[in-house]
């Protein structure tokens, strides 16, 4: 899995609109997950656009949501 980018962030952006952003992005993966079963961790660092406080709020949010998130070894967001 490739790293977080090092884009550089806009702290002037409230926290608001991140949270924002990754619940859109959780939205649209619950989608996918529940198509095609499960994704990688990859997808999801795509959907958050590389942003690594986006990318840890989507998983934070597919976690409440009842997916199983995964871990080092096995990178993948499923259905639980």
């Amino acid at each position: 899995m490739d790293s977080c980018g090092i884009k550089p962030r806009d702290f002037s952006k409230p926290f608001e609109e991140y949270r924002k952003s990754a619940r859109v992005a959780s939205s649209i993966l619950a989608e996918e997950i529940e198509e095609k079963g499960s994704i990688t961790w990859d997808r999801v660092l795509q959907a958050a656009d590389g942003d690594g406080l986006v990318y840890k709020l989507t998983l934070k949010y597919l976690r409440l949501n009842g997916y199983d998130i995964g871990n080092n070894s096995q990178p993948f967001v499923k259905k639980h």
